[in-house]
């Protein structure tokens, strides 16, 4: 299920932007990697790096909406605790390489492209002048 960045993915911030893409590149290189030709160790390894590059990417994100005042911020910022949550927990908790991986594209699909795709774009929706109220700030679970 690769999905590729569009361009009506954009929040026209460029940092914000190219972490969002890398974030793509990382989610599609986990659906194509084949669980016989890589070892727990090393898939555990790849997961702890694209959560610790998700983590960098909401803080970054966070620090975003609080400059441009994004009223939905406390919201926003309760969506990536939990994705960080539910992240650690399964780290902590996957014994085999199958679990890591159907983890990881969950992880990368429904957390990270749902979250962009549901969330995210209300920044952006906000930030050009349109309101968005906490209705709108669907939760993933």
């Amino acid at each position: 299920m690769a999905t590729q960045w569009k361009e009506t993915f954009s929040l026209h911030h460029e940092m914000i932007d190219a972490q969002h893409k890398e974030l793509f590149r990382l989610a599609n290189f986990v659906e194509s990697i084949d669980s016989r030709s890589i070892t727990k160790i090393e898939l555990a390894n790849l997961f702890k790096e694209f959560f610790d590059y998700m983590r960098d990417h909401f803080i970054a994100e966070e620090t975003y909406m609080e400059d441009i005042g994004y009223p939905l911020l406390e919201q926003h910022r309760k969506l990536h605790d939990d994705i960080i949550d539910t992240i650690s927990r399964v780290l902590k908790e996957k014994k085999s390489v199958d679990e890591l991986q159907r983890a990881m594209k969950d992880a990368s699909h429904k957390w990270l492209v749902e979250h962009i795709l549901n969330n995210d774009l209300k920044i952006e929706k906000w930030r050009l002048g349109n309101t968005v109220t906490g209705a709108d700030h669907h939760s993933l679970s």
